[in-house]
């Protein structure tokens, strides 16, 4: 996906609403999608993360609730198609959408299922900010929910309305393409300057540096809590490495006393380690009911993460009991190296 600036009316010698922008905006379109690994391109209001312009949604038969707020896209017919949103029901726009046509409109599943009247939408009249007779609408599609601002949004009410029928100047255009990044950029800006070298363009990006840098905060969190849990689990080891240490010096008599009365040695090892393994089990059946009451606050703090997920507890599970049994194998080790007559005489 490659999104870059796009004409703007002032740098053009337009005045906003000019008929002969939405004519450089059709042929850029229809230019760029021509050309070789391009498959769908479209100019469009607001991209991922950009704001949008918002207003009431007025619904014939449904009551007007002012804290309800759609948000508005301007887009060009291939949109669509080019962020590939899928279409749930009737039709996308068309060229059969002029200026003079009857206004339509395309909403968000959301909208369907929350605003609309039960039975099906399209068809249905609409009317944007208020009920004047230019501000009627008639639904043509509905489209799959798209992220608008975060990838952790809530689902959000989108309204997607055509340049051709909504004026606007536009300071998005996107395409979607096969190959080279560089290469593409390349021609798409080429084949913008061949139609009017005035067209500015900048901040040429891909849709995915676009959602990466939405995640900046979440990616350091992310790399800031693998650290410290790195950094716990470093502890733990020394923790419990000190703490069989400890135990075993201080058991020392009666190891000795259990070897000298024929204990084998693998014997002293598992009493040693049965005391680690008996700690972390408790610790985990601690811990997994505090992790799975914490699943919301992780869902909450990292996009995509879940502190129910079944991989992720088995993981944990068998890493903690690798490194206690780590840990505690040393300890083990040199208690049951232990000569009798010294652990006896050993005070």
């Amino acid at each position: 996906m490659l999104s870059s600036a796009a004409p703007q009316a002032d740098a053009l010698g337009y005045k906003d609403a000019d008929p002969r922008l939405n004519a450089l905006y059709q042929q850029i379109e229809t230019r760029v999608g021509a050309l070789p690994n391009v498959k769908a391109a479209s100019f469009s209001a607001f991209t991922f993360r950009e704001g949008s312009w918002s207003s009431s949604f007025l619904v014939p038969g449904m009551p007007n609730n002012e804290n309800v707020t759609v948000h508005h896209n301007i887009v060009g017919n291939g949109y669509f198609k080019t962020m590939q949103i899928p279409l749930i029901a009737g039709r996308t726009f068309s060229a059969t959408d002029t200026a003079t046509s009857q206004r339509v409109a395309v909403i968000s599943e959301n909208i369907a299922k929350t605003l609309i009247p039960p039975g099906n939408p399209i068809g249905r009249h609409i009317h944007i900010k208020n009920n004047d007779p230019e501000n009627e609408y008639e639904i043509i599609g509905i489209v799959k929910d798209a992220k608008f601002e975060s990838l952790q949004e809530r689902t959000e009410n989108v309204n997607y309305l055509s340049y051709v029928q909504q004026p606007w100047t536009f300071g998005d255009f996107e395409v979607r393409y096969n190959g080279d990044f560089s290469d593409v950029s390349s021609s798409v800006q080429q084949a913008i300057k061949s139609i009017n070298h005035n067209v500015r363009i900048s901040h040429v990006t891909t849709l995915d540096e676009q959602v990466s840098r939405s995640m900046t905060n979440q990616r350091l969190l992310a790399q800031l809590s693998a650290f410290f849990g790195l950094l716990a689990v470093f502890l733990s080891a020394i923790g419990i490495y000190g703490l069989m240490s400890y135990l075993v010096s201080r058991r020392t008599n009666e190891i000795g006393i259990r070897m000298a009365l024929g204990a084998a040695r693998s014997n002293v090892s598992w009493l040693v380690m049965r005391e680690i393994l008996l700690m972390v089990v408790i610790g985990i059946a601690i811990g997994i009911p505090v992790a799975v009451a914490g699943d919301r606050l992780v869902a909450n703090m990292v996009f995509g993460i879940k502190g129910t997920d079944p991989l992720s507890l088995t993981v944990a599970v068998v890493l903690l009991l690798l490194v206690a049994s780590m840990s505690g194998y040393f300890p083990a080790k040199r208690a049951s190296r232990i000569d009798p007559m010294e652990a006896l005489r050993y005070e």
